[in-house]
């Protein structure tokens, strides 16, 4: 494997982490459980924003910039979707 895919694994990893950990905070039957589990939720968070940044970093993930007419598109489209 090369670097980009070991890095992209680990942060779908992460990722995939974070929601079951989600899941984890809403089922939790105790405030005891509740923060043992929000603390590693914050861990798990913070780790795929470091992984995150570092494959943005090694241009493994590209973000493109938007002009202001495809966002107000965007807008506009979500927008008659939640009046229907």
């Amino acid at each position: 494997m090369s670097d980009k895919e070991y890095i992209m694994d680990i942060l779908d990893t992460e990722k995939s982490m974070s929601v079951n950990m989600t899941y984890a905070l809403n089922e939790a039957s105790c405030d005891k459980l509740y923060k043992e589990y929000f603390k590693m939720f914050e861990s798990i968070n913070k780790s795929a924003k470091e992984v995150f940044n570092l494959a943005y970093k090694k241009g493994f993930y590209e973000l493109e910039e938007e002009t202001g007419t495809k966002i107000n598109k965007a807008i506009k489209t979500l927008t008659e979707e939640l009046e229907k």
